[in-house]
């Protein structure tokens, strides 16, 4: 249940639904296992994974949700080669070319006939709404992955307005970062990248390397770029980010996994809550972290403060009187 990667959206109005109203929402659509002919069946089941428990995972402000999607496994090649055989057959004992119309047909039949004998492959991808700062995140490495999600649940609830932050140039962030060895003090660049050249389309990846030496600050110099970087955070997590702000490979380091290990549970539905409690407030605080980083609407924002607080502090600045000397020097000067 541990999130492994993040795809960050934000809700354009505020999340308001409860977890009950979204329960019953999501029973519309739980999860059936496909039927004999199906190909492919997807719906909602419990994040817990015990008897009896909710489709909705209430705490904290967050609430979880669990997508399962069982397909059939068909090979391409299978149905190929049984195609090319039935055509090889009709051909050579009715005398005649098979036409398009016909291919495609005889392809169908061939597809319902495998997935009926196929094996199945299932897959769970977890999600939380973040009510209180107003997000949703899916635990997906890529958008499309994540875009799964996200359109199965705006059909089921009818709408689901987010949209994906605003963000900076995270190339030209993360560049800027190795390039000057300067970055907030939160973060920390661990010891793999992926480098971009706009001009030659070519692609160079660093593991397990020192990003600071000098082969590899040469390489940005020449005009490459960071198209991913490997991060930690506060000690807590480590990850790597990409332009695209998908965050992949979340590792929960030391200090969060000694909390969980800290808090005695009896039951497994204890275990969970203890562990889903520390992970969302940590990821809670990293998202945090990483908007105030890259939104363009944080920086904005920041910005206009500063000014502010710029003005104020000129406003405040009270008149200072000229030395003694110098006013005596005016008087006497003005007496000659």
């Amino acid at each position: 249940m541990w999130f492994k990667n993040l795809q960050i959206f934000k809700f354009s109005e505020k999340f308001t639904t409860t977890a009950e109203e979204l329960a019953a929402q999501l029973k519309e659509k739980r999860f059936l296992p496909c039927k004999s002919v199906d190909a492919l069946s997807m719906g909602w089941v419990a994040p817990q994974n015990i008897p009896d428990a909710p489709l909705v995972y209430a705490a904290n402000g967050f609430l979880l949700v669990c997508l399962q999607k069982e397909e059939k496994l068909v090979p391409g090649s299978v149905v190929k080669q049984m195609l090319d055989e039935r055509i090889a057959e009709i051909e050579q004992k009715q005398g005649r070319h098979v036409g398009k119309n016909e291919k495609n047909t005889l392809k169908e039949d061939i597809y319902h006939q495998l997935v009926m004998r196929a094996f199945s492959k299932t897959s769970r991808n977890y999600a939380y709404i973040d009510t209180l700062d107003n997000y949703l995140v899916v635990n997906a490495a890529s958008h499309s992955k994540a875009e799964e999600l996200t359109v199965f649940l705006r059909n089921t609830i009818g709408s689901l307005k987010i949209e994906v932050p605003k963000l900076q140039t995270l190339t030209m962030i993360l560049t800027h970062w190795l390039k000057t060895n300067e970055y907030p003090a939160e973060f920390a660049i661990t010891d793999h990248c992926v480098m971009t050249n706009p001009k030659e389309r070519g692609v160079i990846r660093c593991q397990r390397q020192n990003l600071f030496g000098e082969d590899i600050i040469s390489l940005l110099e020449e005009g490459r770029f960071i198209s991913q970087l490997g991060l930690s955070w506060s000690e807590n997590l480590s990850f790597t980010i990409k332009d695209d702000f998908s965050i992949k490979s979340i590792k929960f380091l030391e200090l969060i996994q000694d909390q969980a290990k800290d808090v005695f549970t009896e039951t497994p539905a204890e275990r969970f809550a203890a562990d889903f409690n520390i992970m969302a407030e940590s990821l809670r605080q990293f998202v945090r972290a990483l908007m105030l980083e890259f939104s363009a609407q944080q920086k904005e924002k920041q910005y206009k403060k500063d000014i502010e607080n710029r003005e104020a502090e000129e406003d405040n600045i009270p008149m200072t009187e000229p030395p003694m000397s110098e006013v005596e020097n005016h008087v006497e000067m003005e007496s000659i």
